[in-house]
């Protein structure tokens, strides 16, 4: 958003050159158990009726009643510094992320999107200079099995190529590898994808791994710039990994600087989990706020939960989910997966969202997508400029017409 420019845009530039030379050791944070509105969710003390939460404590974020078709997901973080580290009345904090690696790339700019504003579920906007494509991705146990399929791997270079960045769910694998084999895949017509790559995640021996995988000729990231959320009362199965992005744009325009959280819950504890997902958010929010100056937080992933089980997630102020009636699992029987942000802030979105439908895509029957994954890819379009939070889109920043998409 404009409204955070002058701070936010400076202020995650200074972060990220200093990462890439120096590195980022830990991002410290606080205890969850700290914070009572935590504490009474976890103890069942607050239902979906409890007051909404986050209201008015998010710097520069504008007062508003909650989006009726609003955003789903949940995110984790933290604000409010302290020497060394941060305190959160969210209650969450980070801790040091892992990564893969990072490259560098060159694109022309991008200008703002002339597209429809109404959400179109299915079909895939082409690509374009002026926009970028989000998306969310769980592949089912990822792992050696799939990426030496050379058919399965190259169908999922396949889907994860037609995106800008991809967030990943369900990496097991203890072989490290297998990003990077897959990457061979997406590069392979020369491509300049790249990824970050979290922790192994879980309290059992079957562990996850949370990823981004993104088009490093279009975006900045890398992993010194992401952090995987400190869960220090245990409540969620696997603590979200954050990301910062920034898009390329030439000299002179703003480009949209944003961050993702990644996050998968359990399926067997989404009871537990959803509940106090809004308190994650919430902290994520400020610790990105407080931090980067940033304002722009997406949470997406697989959430195991249909928007009517939000909860106090989906009465947050402004709160926002892109898939509110299409199936996102093959089968096509559940809403799982969602991309979750404050609409009133976030103006970049074009309002234009969906699912990749995967039979459709490559003209195989069930039996054959469900070998790629039980879930279908999420999307979210937005532009690659930072746009007023009024929500309507700026002639301000705008490129030359006919700029070429690369």
């Amino acid at each position: 958003m404009v409204l955070r420019w002058a701070i936010g845009f400076w202020a995650w530039r200074v972060f990220l050159l200093g990462t890439l030379l120096l590195g980022l050791s830990a991002v410290p944070g606080c205890d969850i158990e700290n914070d009572p509105t935590a504490e009474a969710v976890a103890n069942g003390a607050m239902g979906p009726a409890g007051a909404a939460p986050g209201s008015g404590s998010f710097p520069g974020r504008p007062v508003s009643a909650p989006n009726a078709a609003a955003a789903n997901s949940s995110a984790p973080g933290a604000a409010g510094s302290s020497a060394g580290g941060y305190t959160s009345t969210g209650g969450y904090s980070a801790s040091a992320a892992t990564g893969g690696s990072q490259a560098s790339g060159q694109v022309s700019g991008q200008l703002v999107s002339s597209r429809p504003s109404d959400i179109r579920p299915v079909g895939l906007p082409a690509r374009s200079p002026q926009t970028i494509l989000i998306a969310s991705f769980n592949i089912q146990a990822f792992g050696e099995k799939k990426v030496t399929n050379p058919k399965t791997a190259q169908r999922l270079a396949t889907m994860i190529g037609m995106f800008d960045v991809v967030a990943i769910q369900e990496v097991r694998a203890t072989d490290q590898t297998v990003l990077p084999q897959l990457l061979k895949y997406i590069n392979a017509n020369g491509a300049r994808y790249d990824y970050i790559i979290g922790p192994r995640l879980g309290r059992t021996v079957s562990k996850e791994q949370y990823a981004y995988i993104y088009d490093s000729t279009r975006l900045i990231s890398s992993p010194e710039a992401s952090y995987t959320v400190d869960d220090k009362a245990d409540l969620l199965h696997r603590e979200p990994l954050v990301a910062r992005f920034l898009t390329r744009v030439p000299q002179g325009y703003r480009p949209f600087s944003f961050s993702l959280m990644d996050i998968h819950t359990d399926p067997g504890e989404v009871k537990l989990e959803l509940p106090v997902m809004h308190t994650v958010l919430k902290a994520v929010r400020e610790y990105e706020w407080a931090t980067a100056g940033e304002d722009d937080v997406l949470l997406m992933g697989d959430l195991n939960a249909a928007p009517s089980k939000f909860g106090p997630l989906g009465q947050m102020p402004g709160i926002y989910w892109i898939i509110r009636d299409q199936p996102t699992n093959t089968r096509r029987t559940e809403i799982y997966d969602n991309v979750l942000f404050d609409r009133d802030l976030t103006s970049e979105f074009t309002g234009r969202a969906g699912v990749l439908d995967v039979m459709d895509l490559f003209k195989i029957n069930m039996e054959e997508a469900l070998q790629l994954s039980d879930h279908m890819p999420i999307w979210a379009e937005f532009t690659v400029t930072e746009q007023p939070s009024s929500g309507n889109v700026s002639t301000a920043n705008q490129l030359p017409a006919g700029t070429p998409w690369r």
